[in-house]
């Protein structure tokens, strides 16, 4: 009984504070901007189809991600998650899962990097050379593993190969190892996808089609989307904890 208390509790705004009496100096300064705050957090803790564990890992991944390194709320999902029953080995999972987005940047900037080596007249640079064999079995290891393959690899692979094979072998990792199972595993890149800080449409509708195929709902990818909506609240969150802390005014 008192576990489930602590997962209840989880779904309060109050629990998202560092310092457990900022929220209700907050309630005597500006109680129904909170409540407006308390009720947007709170909205995305009520659905019915994903658990509170996998929202906790979701908010762990947004948070840990390149695009959004949060040192503060890594701390406290990491909490969070352990208390809503995740294990060290699913926290571990979500945090080693979440390394390649970085890698998304270069999708963009190989081709930029091409274009501008063409017009300075450095053809040969341009120039594709052949994939080395290795690249190629890294290349049908990973679409067996992973059951796709994402066409802005392949001049990563051929342009820088050895890079190539280390990205690789991580982004198979977790597949091959992880405690994830692989629906819970897409959750996390779709939750990424689709946020504020990062907003990858090709990444987003790849990861929504294999979550669809190992078996997830709409619902479930909905409430995905809301949780990655909470990154709104940080500045909120976070602010209120440096302004107000222990003070009294």
């Amino acid at each position: 009984m008192h576990s489930h208390s602590k997962k209840d509790d989880l779904a309060r705004l109050d629990s998202a504070f560092a310092n457990s009496s900022v929220p209700d100096r907050l309630r005597e300064l500006t109680a129904t901007s909170f409540a407006a705050a308390a009720h947007f957090w709170e909205s995305a803790f009520k659905g019915a189809h994903l658990s509170t564990r996998m929202r906790e890992l979701i908010l762990l991944a947004l948070h840990a991600s390149a695009t959004s390194i949060n040192a503060e709320a890594i701390r406290r999902h990491v909490e969070r998650s352990r208390t809503a029953g995740a294990s060290e080995e699913d926290v571990l999972d979500v945090l080693i899962s979440i390394v390649g987005l970085a890698n998304h940047a270069l999708y963009s900037a190989v081709p930029i990097l091409l274009k501008e080596l063409s017009e300075a007249g450095l053809e040969e640079q341009a120039k594709m050379p052949t994939p080395r064999a290795d690249v190629e079995a890294m290349k049908e290891d990973f679409i067996k593993t992973r059951g796709f393959w994402n066409e802005d690899r392949d001049a990563l692979a051929r342009l820088m190969p050895d890079y190539f094979l280390a990205l690789s072998e991580l982004s198979a990792e977790p597949w091959k190892n992880g405690a994830l199972i692989p629906k819970e595993r897409e959750f996390i890149y779709i939750a990424i996808d689709c946020s504020v800080t990062h907003m990858y449409g090709p990444g987003l509708a790849l990861h929504i089609r294999n979550a669809l195929k190992h078996g997830a709902s709409r619902d479930e990818i909905l409430e995905v989307f809301q949780l990655a909506a909470l990154m709104g609240l940080e500045g909120y969150v976070l602010g209120a904890d440096a302004l107000l802390n222990d003070r009294r005014s």
